[in-house]
């Protein structure tokens, strides 16, 4: 039945109209088909209501974006894709909000990542609701906190408003002048996750790893880019992420142990009469393809003993911390006593600086963030 709720890749023009190499990602695109005995690995989907939206030429996104991605190289045949279409808009914006849901519980259900593009901040609520987990994790990209004290704004505006009370909200890039102390404290008081500047990321982009590790759906603004490198925003801001920047993220989300489902919102294609706003938010996408195609299923289980081990005593906690690191990755995992983990502990994603910081004989804020949580 979700496919009825889709318009098909293969009928929207800017697919038919496309022709290129055979190493183009879009020349693989256009050949794939839905195979029930071979899933995909991900699936492309347009959003193209913008309705209650901040902006009305949302429309048109994700083919745009799909014009310049369907351009970059492809990556191995072990690596599936395909592109489903987009996401037919109901008679109501709430018929396509649920819609959106729908397809998003049926896809998760199979195992299968999502990449969104198009639409506004709104559709990150149906999307969330439909992964099947109690406290799920979103990652929100975005240069403000989508004010959950404004009362009349655009759906999009305050997205935050709907989402369910148990989950876990990060929110990356923010610009100090955007968000009051009164919004930061407001998002404390509703949600359990952290908050990183703009700063904070362009001091130590790689610290946002561990927090991308564990997400289950990033909700990237497209707003959250300088201006001058992302045309084709609604909010005319000089300052934000670079394109660079940008990409890393996504190709952290691609690398995430978790679903790891990626959305971007808020490109408005007739603010880009040259397309290259266009061009980054596909490369921005291409990334996070591109990390899931070297995605590597490393959560530690019962012994570890494919981990190296690390043990490091602090003064202040009884036992010693464990840190546990993939030989191949070369990614970190920090061991948290919890009531809910009888046998073996629980295991959060962390940094080698987390490491550091214990070896300095101090403890890691990440282990009483995780500790206080499980406490």
């Amino acid at each position: 039945m979700w496919k009825e709720l889709i318009t098909p890749a293969k009928i929207l023009p800017v697919v038919k109209k496309f022709s290129g190499d055979n190493d183009h990602l879009g020349s693989f695109l256009k050949k794939s088909v839905w195979n029930e005995s071979a899933l995909p690995d991900v699936v492309i989907l347009g959003i193209t209501d913008d309705r209650l939206s901040s902006s009305s030429s949302f429309a048109g996104s994700p083919d745009a974006i799909r014009e310049q991605l369907y351009q970059l190289n492809g990556f191995s045949s072990d690596f599936k894709i395909l592109d489903l279409g987009n996401i037919k808009a109901g008679k109501e914006f709430s018929d396509t909000m649920a819609a959106v849901k729908m397809v998003a519980e049926e896809l998760y259900s199979l195992g299968i990542s999502i990449l969104v593009i198009g639409g506004n901040q709104s559709f990150t609520v149906p999307l969330l609701a439909g992964i099947d987990k109690k406290d799920a994790i979103l990652t929100v990209v975005d240069d403000r906190i989508d004010n959950l004290s404004q009362k009349e704004s655009t759906l999009d505006d305050v997205f935050l408003n709907n989402l369910s009370n148990e989950t876990i909200v990060n929110v990356m890039a923010i610009q100090s002048f955007f968000v009051s102390p009164e919004t930061k404290e407001t998002f404390s008081e509703e949600f359990k996750g952290s908050l990183f500047t703009l700063g904070e990321i362009r001091n130590g982009i790689d610290e946002m790893e561990p927090y991308l590790r564990e997400t289950d759906l990033v909700s990237f603004d497209f707003g959250s880019l300088k201006l001058c490198e992302a045309p084709g925003q609604i909010r005319n801001s000089p300052n934000g992420l670079t394109g660079e920047e940008a990409c890393q993220l996504a190709w952290y989300s691609g690398i995430s142990t978790n679903p790891g489902w990626f959305s971007l919102f808020g490109y408005n294609p007739d603010k880009d009469p040259d397309k290259n706003g266009a061009m980054t938010a596909a490369q921005i996408v291409w990334y996070y393809l591109n990390g899931k195609s070297r995605r590597i299923d490393e959560i530690p289980q019962d012994e570890a003993i494919d981990f190296l081990h690390y043990v490091v005593s602090v003064e202040g906690i009884p036992e010693p911390l464990t840190f546990l690191k993939h030989p191949v990755s070369k990614r970190w995992w920090l061991e948290v006593p919890s009531p809910d983990c009888d046998l073996f502990p629980l295991r959060v994603p962390c940094s080698k600086k987390d490491y550091r910081v214990a070896c300095k004989n101090e403890i890691p804020e990440r282990w009483w963030s995780s500790f206080n949580k499980s406490y």
